[in-house]
């Protein structure tokens, strides 16, 4: 019989108890899963910033950023945006997320809790969204935040924890002040454990 495929495991990662928060260290970490290595390094991905994982005296993003900050629960995460940027808005159409997840998000025994499932898709789908928006922004873009208005979330396989996670979004329209996004949660080599689809609202600033 031959060997199992590495999937990303908890069994075939190794991990330690410093939080993996810098890209230079997050990909060092996640290149050790076969799958991750050839998707951080196809060049027509670049890695970049999760902006939810750094700490800020706000207190926004503590979420990310802190309670799950944890070797129990995302203990690495790492964002791929495409390349090359497109000519017109928005100008990133898609973001992958990898997330190493430990195992103090668990429903069910080794198995991811449905109700984080949904938060996942709802934190790729903000990346997406952020990224633009810092574009946006360094045009003179008066779009201050969004918010999620809806997002429904299909479940169509557990999601084994420990283990590491393909997150992605996707844009599809924008009509007015309504963005919606679409996306999934995978694990990598073409199972996918759940979809969803959201929209959200921007925000502008006062004038």
């Amino acid at each position: 019989m031959s060997a199992p495929p590495n999937n990303g495991s908890d069994s075939q990662i190794h991990t330690n108890n410093t939080r993996l928060t810098t890209i230079t260290s997050a990909i060092a970490h996640l290149s050790q899963v076969p799958w991750c290595k050839s998707m951080i390094s196809d060049p027509a991905w670049t890695c970049t910033t999760t902006p939810s994982r750094t700490p800020k005296a706000s207190s926004e993003d503590s979420f990310f950023a802190e309670t799950l900050g944890t070797e129990r629960t995302i203990r690495c995460l790492l964002t791929l945006r495409p390349s090359k940027l497109e000519d017109s808005e928005p100008r990133i159409r898609e973001v992958r997320t990898i997330m190493d997840l430990g195992d103090g998000l668990n429903g069910h025994p080794r198995i991811l809790h449905g109700g984080f499932v949904a938060t996942m898709l709802d934190e790729v789908f903000g990346v997406l969204i952020l990224s633009n928006l810092v574009l946006e922004r360094e045009s003179g873009g008066s779009v201050t935040s969004c918010f999620t208005a809806y997002l429904n979330t299909n479940y169509k396989r557990p999601v084994p924890a420990p283990g590491v996670v393909l997150c992605t979004a996707k844009f599809e329209r924008k009509e007015g002040r309504k963005i919606y996004v679409r996306g999934s949660i995978e694990d990598g080599m073409g199972t996918v454990y759940s979809t969803g689809e959201g929209m959200f609202l921007e925000t502008r600033a006062k004038i």
